[in-house]
């Protein structure tokens, strides 16, 4: 079985990567929002595939970097884009256009439960003290946020089981990530499994929305770039980063702060309010990520000195 450590060292160019995925995809959810109200869901995101493989393409083209994968990792990589890319993307996208763009991010995020419990069950990782005390932190703020929202959620209960199923599906791929054996970098992983997911989403929009297709405005088209190089060229390779080299655990809670960004960008995008539960929400999630990134060293003496404190 697979065993990792639960806080392998983080230096500044992991701590770049985490601030990049996090301000890009918690943008991306209002991003989402916009378009779903007036694009066919799946069309937008089979175009942002298309386009963040083309970017990638000629990254990789200008690199010289080769993205050939041995037979054997073939079927590894095909499963992990479909946990991490298609059952990802699919529930999430729709889940979005049912619900406040804020709180899908939050309901979404609830994914290093899931991770947890994939990598408990799949793979006999360790589960630390740390990483139950920084999952709680990051759950109440989950709680706290959807007990705060619940008048947002009433007409729309079928988006919160979709967001969920999504959640519980990344959280899966995940842990499957961190313990894959794959000899392939980054950008390669991240190529073909949009290139994968653009092939499943090009039949999906093809079969339930081909009547509903139309040419993108400008804005969306603004939507559909953004989408394609930032959200996914971008971001999901620095994504993959941390999802190998972090446990399943540490590396969802070190975004933890996303839905943050979401429930921010929908209120300066779409107009959707921002409370004091989202404030206090966030100082839960800063919580979590210092107990999960810190080094079990130096978060004891922090818990050390803070009852000495007390006791003083």
């Amino acid at each position: 079985m697979s065993t990792t450590q639960s806080n392998p060292h983080i230096n500044t160019k992991d701590l770049l990567m985490i601030l990049i995925v996090t301000i890009t995809w918690g943008l991306n959810y209002p991003v989402m929002k916009f378009v779903v109200n007036s694009y066919p869901p799946s069309a937008f995101r089979a175009f942002t595939f298309l386009i963040g493989c083309m970017a990638l393409s000629i990254y990789i083209r200008m690199k010289g970097i080769s993205i050939s994968v041995p037979k054997h990792e073939r079927k590894p990589l095909f499963k992990l884009s479909l946990f991490n890319m298609v059952g990802w993307h699919l529930p999430m996208i729709y889940g979005v256009s049912l619900l406040n763009s804020g709180r899908a991010a939050i309901i979404g995020y609830t994914m290093p439960v899931w991770a947890l419990l994939a990598s408990a069950l799949l793979y006999r990782e360790k589960v630390t003290i740390p990483s139950l005390i920084g999952i709680a932190l990051a759950m109440s703020a989950t709680v706290l946020l959807a007990w705060g929202s619940a008048s947002q959620w009433g007409n729309h209960p079928l988006g919160v089981v979709i967001m969920l199923v999504a959640a519980i599906t990344w959280g899966t791929g995940n842990a499957m990530m961190k313990n894959s054996q794959l000899s392939i970098s980054g950008i390669s992983i991240t190529f073909w499994a949009l290139l994968i997911a653009f092939a499943f989403f090009f039949v999906i929009t093809t079969i339930f929305e081909i009547e509903a297709w139309h040419w993108p405005s400008f804005a969306q088209w603004l939507a559909i770039l953004y989408g394609g190089v930032i959200t996914f060229a971008v971001s999901y390779v620095a994504w993959f980063h941390l999802a190998r080299k972090l446990s399943a655990v540490s590396s969802g809670l070190s975004i933890t702060l996303v839905p943050v960004f979401g429930v921010t960008g929908g209120a300066l995008i779409l107009g959707e309010a921002v409370t004091l539960t989202d404030i206090i929400a966030l100082i839960l999630i800063l919580l979590s990520m210092v107990v999960v990134l810190l080094p079990d060293s130096k978060l004891k003496d922090l818990i050390s000195n803070f009852c000495k404190s007390k006791t003083a």
